[in-house]
């Protein structure tokens, strides 16, 4: 009995959120989300529904569950929403318990109420599999955990967060595989490096203080914060002149990459945050129908960052609509044909306001207003034979199907026909269409990019690394130069002799490298690169993007991997020489 009290203090207090003020936010919210008593009411009436849900789900009641269950989704349809995913999340907790209870039958339910309450969730997938696992049914178990990565996979925002993390680890893959490409040309012309500055040190220092002077020289770095760093691209520096056309080209390439990190990384960190912000969620989760505690605050949000934005008050009068409250709705159309008098959509959508009111001749003239604003628009002329029709205006209403069909097809009309029966209008969710803008825009706002040069500028602050590359290019001519100059060629060693077979069949690139060809030395680092990539780190780019960090199974399989395409390497040698 006390975790049932407990369950359900949990569940209150998460759900209080949709209907009571707390904080700040929540405060500001109030001023400018509105809610009806009758929106409130049914908040209140989710609450309770969620509170009968864990008393039946704890006393093991099946069907009274189910019946709770309905009643929820119903109320939450009524809301004009449609999911729930605060009460869908506390479903999966809950599920994980009782599995780890061994209690399979009751965790299967509770995964089946929270993908009812927000259907396609990937988290469900992924409970699932967790809970089919322990129940040994090991390929249901993968099915649903592919099922959940499919779905992530499905979500706008998750692909723009995975593609920016696939960016970002792409850029490091290449760093990764630039500095191994380095360390092998430091295995490789080392030794004429060696020679080359021995030569120069034996003529102003004594015997003894040669070689430590060398290792000084080549191993300063070291010492700077992210040595390895700096010590890569030290070398490289020294690597450009014993290399060949080829190798320099890669050498000269990674140095633009290295300079272009900062910039792109940059680039990626201001857009992942744009993403990840409250305003940009909570527009994205109220486009969606997804009801969360803390929606309205969030939406406020969006008015403190946008304050007069008429694609904001399109959105939100679009959302207001949706739920049912056509007054809030109606002002917020009003304001945005006062700085926007020829919005087709939003004019649509002020004329359904009368025409569900009765007022058809006010729905008539809006309509009208909205052809006129947007002459192919033809869910405008649909509409407006509806309300033709409703006034017996059957010839006008006849030509304006007719218009209607023209524009945008018979098939096309003929659905919209079936979808709202007679008496009945299309609204044009237009401020729900305006998502994207209103995202640019809020990302100008948070970043201050207003059009005034501020970016260029921010670019030109962040250039640096930039010209740190165009200095290595120009130190790395520079050196080369001087080499020429002061090498003893007396001194200078012979060619390394080519290693035998087993360092060429174990290290990839080495082989074309004593070739003296860079890109497809770098084209065989790539995969043992990526291999090693992911087993040192289970999560690339920002790490933002949940769901896809692999674990210790990915790290495991990426060791076997590796260890697989080492001996792939040597087993092909073998073969090769017998």
């Amino acid at each position: 009995m006390g975790r049932l009290r407990r369950w359900c203090a949990v569940a209150a207090l998460a759900l209080l959120a949709l209907a009571a003020a707390g904080g700040d936010r929540r405060a500001r919210a109030e001023g400018r989300i509105e809610l009806t008593p009758a929106v409130q009411q049914s908040l209140l009436h989710l609450q309770d529904l969620w509170i009968q849900w864990l008393a039946a789900f704890n006393q093991s009641d099946p069907e009274r569950t189910g019946e709770v269950l309905n009643e929820l989704v119903a109320t939450t349809q009524n809301l004009g929403m449609e999911a729930l995913p605060d009460l869908a999340q506390a479903a999966l907790v809950r599920g994980l318990e009782v599995a780890r209870q061994n209690d399979v039958p009751r965790a299967r339910l509770a995964l089946a109420a929270a993908e009812l309450l927000d259907p396609g969730r990937a988290e469900t997938s992924f409970a699932r599999a967790g809970i089919e696992w322990r129940a040994g049914r090991w390929p249901q178990a993968a099915a649903a955990w592919l099922d959940g990565y499919w779905r992530r996979l499905l979500l706008p925002r998750q692909r723009r967060l995975w593609l920016d993390d696939a960016a970002v680890g792409g850029i490091y893959l290449l760093l990764l595989t630039g500095g191994l490409f380095v360390a092998l040309q430091m295995a490789v012309s080392g030794r004429r490096l060696l020679s080359d500055l021995g030569a120069v040190l034996e003529r102003r220092l004594p015997a003894w203080s040669v070689a430590p002077a060398a290792a000084l020289l080549l191993l300063w770095p070291l010492l700077l914060p992210a040595g390895l760093a700096w010590l890569v691209l030290y070398w490289s520096l020294l690597m450009w002149t014993y290399g060949s056309t080829s190798e320099r080209m890669v050498l000269g390439l990674l140095w633009v990459v290295a300079g272009l990190t900062p910039l792109a990384v940059a680039q990626v960190r201001d857009r992942v945050a744009v993403e990840l912000s409250p305003p940009v969620l909570a527009l994205e989760q109220a486009a969606r129908g997804r009801l969360y505690g803390g929606l309205f605050s969030d939406l406020a949000l969006v008015k403190d960052v946008l304050p007069e934005d008429p694609a904001v008050d399109h959105f939100l009068a679009d959302l207001h609509r949706r739920m049912g409250q056509w007054e809030r709705a109606r002002t917020l159309y009003l304001q945005v044909l006062e700085a926007e008098p020829r919005n087709a959509a939003a004019l649509n959508d002020l004329a359904s306001y009368y025409f569900y009111k009765g007022d058809y001749g006010a729905a008539r003239s809006r309509f009208e207003e909205a052809t006129r604003a947007a002459p192919g628009d033809a869910l405008a002329y649909f509409n407006l034979n509806q309300t033709f029709s409703i006034d017996y205006l059957f010839d006008d209403a006849r030509a304006a199907m007719n218009k209607a069909q023209e524009l945008d097809g018979a098939a096309r009309v003929n659905a919209w026909v079936e979808e709202t029966g007679e008496g009945s209008v299309l609204n044009a969710n237009g401020g729900f269409a305006r998502l994207g803008d209103i995202r640019h825009r809020i990302a100008a706002q948070l970043h201050g990019r207003d059009g005034d040069g501020s970016r260029a500028v921010e670019l030109l602050r962040q250039g640096w690394s930039l010209l740190v590359a165009l200095g290595f290019v120009l130190a790395a001519v520079a050196f080369h130069v001087v080499r020429r100059r002061i090498r003893d060629e007396a001194r200078r060693p012979p060619p390394p002799p080519r290693p035998g077979t087993w360092p060429v069949a174990l290290l990839p690139g080495l082989d074309s490298l004593l070739r003296g060809h860079g890109f497809a030395a770098l084209g065989g680092l790539l995969p043992p690169a990526l291999l090693l990539l992911l087993a040192l780190d289970p999560r690339l780019g920002f790490h933002l993007t949940p769901g896809y960090a692999h674990g210790a199974a990915g790290t495991a399989v990426a060791f076997a991997l590796l260890v697989l395409l080492f001996a792939g390497r040597v087993w092909l040698t073998l073969r090769r020489e017998a």
